[in-house]
């Protein structure tokens, strides 16, 4: 049987870190107390192709952690990854890592992120593009259209006037076309979603389908089409001070929003991930945020060290 998804995209995490070379002393004895741990940590190692005996091959080497990472969260190569065959995969993913074909290393112009950090740029026209954490774009002007490729992440956009050269913003599930108006754009594993703040965005997905979505709307949609069409929450922008606002939301989505503010594993357990909360934490201090959400959920959150934190249901009144 397929071990579990969350253990695997664990794994493959641990090894880019240990490839990239970069990796302190404490990380790695975070990873040899996380392959310890349980026994399918250590199989799963294995089979993402011979160990780590895999990791020592001189070609691969030294390559930079965040693109190793930006990797790993990019949708489609955690799907590549993820699915079938991890022994395949392994093959899959060192071809990869040789190459842009898979999209491990940086292309021309792109502009990123790390982990924990968010960045502002001006664009060529006068666009103000804000990059959450752990985020890929690549900027894509010529004299007819404005396009920022989406590769992994999220962007809050503010387009600069240009009546003659529309202002296109692309992920794997579709292209949203502006003019003159700011939004954001968050791409996930399976969807993309767009809050507008002002104006009006066309959306046209990789399927064919159309939705006009104006200011204070939010719209979710795959290549096939769209998913679901709500008024925002009003707070999703808040990334921008380094603030997260969760307005009854499940624990997981929290957490996959921390993940972008914390170096190695933050594990969650079933058992707790869909339940709900509400609060305002601070994005930039994640030790803080887990132990205010430890307070106010009936979780008990495990330090095994400061790479590798798991989040489980409390056994124990604190």
């Amino acid at each position: 049987m397929r071990p579990d998804e969350t253990l695997v995209d664990e794994a493959a995490q641990w090894m880019a870190l240990l490839q990239s070379g970069d990796v302190s002393l404490g990380e790695r004895a975070a990873f040899d107390a996380w392959r310890a741990a349980d026994p399918r940590h250590q199989q799963i190692i294995e089979q993402m192709g011979g160990g780590l005996n895999l990791l020592r091959n001189p070609s691969l080497s030294g390559l930079p952690r965040n693109s190793l990472l930006h990797s790993l969260n990019a949708p489609s190569s955690r799907r590549r990854f993820i699915s079938g065959s991890l022994s395949v995969l392994a093959v899959a993913v060192l071809a990869g890592l040789l190459g842009r074909r898979y999209g491990w290393l940086p292309e021309a112009g792109e502009l990123s992120t790390g982990t924990g950090e968010r960045r502002d740029f001006t664009l060529q026209d006068g666009s103000a593009l804000t990059l959450n954490a752990r985020s890929r774009v690549v900027p894509l002007f010529d004299s007819t259209q404005r396009l920022l490729a989406l590769r992994s992440g999220e962007l809050l956009v503010d387009v600069a006037k240009d009546p003659s050269r529309p202002f296109v913003v692309e992920t794997e599930h579709g292209r949203m076309r502006a003019l003159g108006t700011k939004f954001l754009v968050q791409q996930g594993d399976d969807s993309t979603r767009l809050v507008m703040l002002h104006s009006q965005v066309e959306v046209l997905t990789a399927g064919g389908a159309r939705q006009v979505v104006g200011a204070g709307e939010s719209l979710t949609f795959n290549a096939a089409g769209v998913l679901s069409m709500e008024r925002s929450r009003g707070h999703e922008g808040a990334w921008t001070q380094g603030r997260l606002e969760v307005r009854d939301r499940p624990l997981s989505e929290v957490i996959d929003s921390l993940r972008r503010y914390r170096r190695g594993i933050l594990h969650v357990s079933p058992e707790v991930a869909d339940l709900r909360l509400s609060g305002l934490y601070p994005l930039d201090d994640s030790d803080r945020t887990l132990q205010l959400l430890e307070r106010s959920l009936p979780i008990r959150v495990t330090w095994h060290n400061p790479y590798w934190v798991s989040i489980a249901p409390r056994t124990n009144p604190l």
